[in-house]
């Protein structure tokens, strides 16, 4: 049973940042190309785990978003920020907390 519980939160967490990537990424791009531009012209596919997903996290972490000129842009992004980054987080725990418990539980029989 734990391995399920573990399972469906990493789960839940990983489609909730996948999400919130998708509405920064997509956002950015189509609406506020100065600001997807320097936050390093993010992908989707750019980003498809938490490891090639760090640059945009820690960009947001960091506001660095503040250093344009545009402030609808900046807006959208502080908008954003605070969701992304907690679900980046919320899946990292929740990935390795299912290996906790995989190790130390096992899969299910």
């Amino acid at each position: 049973m734990e391995f399920w519980i573990a399972f469906a939160v990493f789960m839940f967490f990983l489609i909730l940042e996948s999400v919130t990537s998708w509405i920064f990424i997509r956002g950015s791009k189509k609406h506020h190309p100065l600001l997807w531009q320097h936050a390093g012209e993010p992908t989707l596919m750019g980003n498809g785990d938490m490891i090639s997903a760090w640059p945009l996290n820690k960009y947001l972490m960091n506001r660095k978003y503040q250093e344009i000129e545009d402030q609808s842009a900046v807006a959208f992004a502080e908008k954003n920020r605070l969701l992304f980054v907690v679900t980046y987080f919320g899946a990292c725990v929740s990935v390795i907390v299912f290996f906790a418990v995989l190790y130390f539980v096992g899969m299910p029989k």
